[in-house]
């Protein structure tokens, strides 16, 4: 079922911090995205380039993003993700496709030319509230994805991955826990499709 785009709004984005999570202690809290086991022998084909995913101004940063209700987003107090979530986001998605064992990944920075691109856009990366502010929250990542065949400037396939996953109760670590688990569920998702959509059009290409 298509996401509903959170409509960001400046005078609906809350800069400000919020009290819906527990308090930190003095120090940030720093949470990664777990890391995902690859195969020892990686395809050599088809190689895909991961752009940097495209990603709305509000979550261009490592601050956590928090939504209650429809009014807009706020962000966390004393707890950030280890990078921006932009670039997270581009690490799990690349080892999600190496995982597959079926492909090969390259990022711009390799200075390599594949034929084959995966490009996305996040659309959630976020803790909703959903059911008032002392309940267990859910952890929200949305992701469209368009491969393209670089050479000829063609889209061979598009796709919409949304997962939620609610988190086991009300503390840091589970709701980051929460997050987590639905970016993975979206990395792996994704990882299978691409596979297909490219092995297909190798053959197709080989016909």
């Amino acid at each position: 079922m298509r996401a509903k785009l959170v409509m960001l709004a400046a005078s609906l984005v809350l800069a400000s911090c919020v009290s819906l999570l527990p308090k930190p202690g003095p120090d940030p809290d720093i949470f990664r995205l777990s890391e995902i086991t690859l195969p020892d022998d990686l395809a050599a084909s088809p190689v895909v380039m991961v752009e940097l995913p495209r990603t709305p101004k509000a979550l261009r940063n490592n601050r956590m993003a928090v939504i209650e209700g429809k009014q807009g987003i706020a962000y966390t107090t004393g707890a950030r993700w280890a990078a921006a979530v932009p670039q997270i986001m581009a690490e799990l998605l690349g080892d999600s496709m190496l995982a597959t064992g079926r492909l090969n990944v390259v990022s711009p920075q390799e200075g390599v030319h594949p034929r084959y691109g995966l490009i996305t856009e996040i659309r959630h990366f976020e803790i909703v509230y959903d059911q008032g502010p002392e309940a267990a929250p859910l952890g929200r990542v949305t992701i469209r994805a368009k491969l393209i065949n670089r050479r000829s400037r063609t889209v061979i396939a598009q796709r919409h991955f949304d997962a939620q996953v609610r988190a086991s109760e009300n503390r840091l670590s589970a709701i980051a826990a929460a997050v987590d688990s639905a970016a993975h569920q979206d990395g792996q998702a994704l990882g299978a499709w691409a596979a297909d959509q490219l092995e297909a059009a190798e053959e197709a290409a080989r016909r």
